[in-house]
């Protein structure tokens, strides 16, 4: 689900590219520019201050650096991302240590499937989660998720399930319910009318879920209803933005719902 957390860490791991192939790219009369490096600070936890480095090839993702310390490699075929792969690259090794791979039907995501901790106990992955993608005909989509025991290759549907809303290329509501209770937490997002850093790079806008959307969220509200909902909220959380002169985002603020700050990113195009 995207929540504001996971938000963070999506915008910390993936920023910057080579100029070389994008100078002469324009979108409405409008240069596109695709942001080099991104900086993350996290002031209550400087341990999880983190710089990213991505390369490109044209728009594509070729790989993303963190702190020199991990390395995710994209996959294309044509103009979609297939698959990602992410390698532990500290003291130079290259050990697998997650991979996720996206399957599309019709030029939309159908399904996705995430394997994480590569060891050798387990070469093939310990655990395992499925996606699958329906569109419903009010124009929302219906993610379900299954979990695979490693042991027994056993797949088994998680009792959660989301709906969720597209406006412009903007996830705007996330509905997540239960099966088996009637808990349901409600997000629902706000976005500026300037660009985000993720817009032209290709591939991202079909990654449902994923923190790519067209403008720059500026606020996130979620609520939690049922029996067994000890706080109902609603929570808010905003964001703030600087903008370059071409109207990029160079900095993000990010508060929390007591207004003190709970990180910060710089971007450098």
């Amino acid at each position: 689900m995207k929540k504001f957390l996971s938000l963070l860490g999506a915008l910390a791991l993936l920023v910057s590219c080579s100029t070389t192939d994008n100078d002469n790219d324009s979108d409405n009369g409008n240069k596109i520019t695709l942001p080099k490096k991104v900086q993350n600070t996290n002031p209550d936890h400087p341990e999880e201050n983190s710089t990213s480095v991505i390369t490109y090839n044209g728009k594509k993702i070729v790989s993303v650096t963190e702190n020199e310390e991990e390395r995710t490699d994209y996959i294309y075929e044509g103009n979609l991302v297939v698959k990602t792969i992410t390698y532990d690259i500290t003291y130079n090794r290259n050990d697998k240590k997650s991979e996720k791979s996206y399957t599309y039907t019709d030029g939309k995501l159908s399904s996705s499937i995430s394997v994480n901790n590569f060891t050798s106990e387990y070469p093939f992955g310990e655990h395992q989660t499925r996606s699958v993608y329906s569109y419903n005909a009010d124009g929302t989509i219906k993610k379900e998720t299954y979990s695979t025991n490693a042991t027994t290759g056993e797949e088994q549907k998680n009792d959660l399930y989301e709906i969720l809303t597209y406006q412009n290329g903007n996830l705007i509501k996330v509905v997540e319910k239960s099966i088996s209770s009637d808990r349901v937490r409600t997000s629902d997002y706000e976005y500026d009318g300037k660009d985000s850093p993720y817009k032209y790079i290709l591939g991202l806008n079909l990654l449902l879920d994923e923190e790519f959307d067209t403008n720059n969220l500026i606020k996130h509200t979620y609520s939690v209803s049922g029996t067994d909902s000890e706080e109902t909220g609603p929570f808010i959380y905003s964001i703030e933005y600087e903008y370059n002169e071409s109207g990029y985002p160079v900095k993000q603020t990010y508060h929390n719902q007591d207004g003190t700050v709970g990180a910060i990113n710089e971007y450098f195009y």
